[in-house]
């Protein structure tokens, strides 16, 4: 089920009239937001059902098998949970390309293995869901949190439809004991959630899947374009996937506060960076914070010297590329970012502003470019396609076709917007204009959508990690 569908548009309020009127049986309130996320899943592939279900009972019973003390025993119940998890994701996810990347790399030494290629079913948002089952575990064994014994709740926890396929990456401390509790109706911010869903889905339709339209035809062949193209092409897919993720992002967090639920934000306008280090600390937060505490702290972080450190940014934007997609274009999308990020650590700390200024904008703006180009390995169909793209940006004309311009009559509007309400969580939380001005916005956006959405049914990018 698609944020962006009518069956969504459908299935929301009725979950929101059932919730409500379950609010004084908590337990019956939760067994309902379970069913209703499974239903939610389950309406891409039934048959998927199954593996999350695995995935949160057998991270809910081997917590409960824990003592909290780091004994021998909580080492193996968290190690073998994490094994299962880490397994079902590389099975699913990775299994082809190490497959592919071991053909390759023996026919380098002249052994050709005729090896068969597995057909697959990727589960939609199964990383999501899988990195939030693990950081429980982890949680769990480090005594960060309890294990809880309710096992409906925990499997909200797991299966929180509106974060369920494309996150935040939630963890435990802030999301499970908010299903532990009661719940009162709070209209101020369901009012909120509203306009936070009417923007991020403004932004997928109108914004992300119109780029999509021009990013697509540009990408398709790049020997029909020029270097000026290709480097077009690079700025609007950045914009586009920022559209539609943060777009994905501003709808789950928007149906969570109908349901008066806090997700945490994904994304803090990024493109107003004034910096690379700055990028990574306003985009995909979650995630970034994830392998942050996950991965890089307990590698040692930035406290085993300055090599140490090298070696650890680039571990951990590598395989941040990696957990996006099983292919080689994103482990180079990684680990150049991490390459580019390694100048910080020799660099003082320059303490900045909480937001930019306009006399900063020129450095917004060259974050953005240097962010477009290395995101195009991101968006590359594999290596061969990242050969020709490259090719054509640094060997070909500067010469752009005017048609390509036509996006600029509603990026212009977007940023604008994004600039006026940046202090705040989204853009129309609290614009500084009039009552009349703000709804004639509202309905602007909402016309956009019905329109644009007739001849349009764009999966949300980030549901194929």
């Amino acid at each position: 089920m698609q944020f962006d569908s009518y069956t969504y548009a459908l299935f929301l309020p009725l979950v929101f009239i059932v919730y409500w009127g379950l609010r004084n049986h908590l337990k019956w309130q939760n067994l309902f937001l379970l069913v209703a996320s499974y239903v939610f899943y389950g309406w891409w592939d039934w048959r998927m059902l199954g593996l999350i279900m695995l995935t949160s009972f057998t991270t809910w019973g081997s917590a409960l098998m824990m003592k909290g003390d780091r004994s021998r025993q909580d080492k193996l119940w968290s190690a073998a949970n994490i094994v299962l998890n880490v397994g079902i994701l590389a099975v699913f996810k990775y299994l082809n390309f190490m497959r592919d990347s071991l053909v390759d790399l023996l026919g380098l030494f002249g052994v050709n293995p005729d090896w068969p290629t597995l057909h697959i079913l990727l589960p939609v948002g199964i990383s999501f869901y899988t990195f939030q089952a693990i950081s429980y575990t982890i949680d769990v064994y480090r005594g960060d949190i309890k294990p809880t014994r309710d096992v409906v709740a925990f499997g909200v926890f797991i299966a929180f439809f509106p974060q369920l396929v494309a996150g935040p990456i939630e963890r435990a401390a802030n999301l499970l004991p908010q299903f532990l509790r009661k719940k009162t109706f709070d209209y101020d911010t369901a009012v909120i959630g509203m306009r936070q869903i009417l923007w991020g889905v403004g932004k997928k339709v109108i914004v992300a899947d119109s780029i999509g339209y021009y990013v697509d035809q540009l990408l398709y062949n790049p020997y029909h374009y020029s270097a000026a193209s290709m480097l077009w092409a690079s700025m609007l897919f950045m914009i586009q996937i920022y559209a539609d993720f943060s777009g994905y992002s501003d709808i789950a967090i928007g149906s969570a506060k109908l349901l008066n639920i806090k997700l945490l934000p994904n994304f803090r306008f990024p493109f107003f960076s004034r910096s690379l280090k700055e990028f990574w600390q306003r985009w995909h937060i979650s995630l970034i914070n994830w392998f942050r505490l996950y991965i890089y702290f307990p590698m040692g972080g930035s406290r085993r010297g300055k090599l140490r450190t090298v070696i650890n940014v680039l571990v951990l934007f590598t395989l941040s590329g990696l957990w996006h997609g099983a292919d080689w274009t994103f482990a180079i999308w990684g680990l150049a970012f991490g390459l580019l990020n390694v100048p910080y650590i020799f660099l003082p700390s320059k303490r900045l502003s909480e937001h930019a200024t306009l006399r900063e904008i020129p450095w917004c703006l060259f974050t953005f470019m240097l962010v477009s180009l290395v995101g195009i390995s991101f968006r590359a169909n594999n290596l061969a396609h990242l050969n020709e793209i490259l090719d054509v940006m640094f060997n070909t004309t500067w010469k752009l076709r005017p048609v390509f311009g036509q996006p600029l009559f509603y990026l212009v509007p977007f940023f604008i917007i994004e600039w006026l309400g940046r202090k705040h969580e989204f853009p129309l939380e609290r614009l500084p204009f009039p009552t009349w001005v703000r709804w004639a916005i509202y309905w602007a956006i909402l016309a956009g959508i019905s329109i644009l959405s007739l001849d349009r049914n764009m999966q949300f990018i980030y549901f194929q990690f």
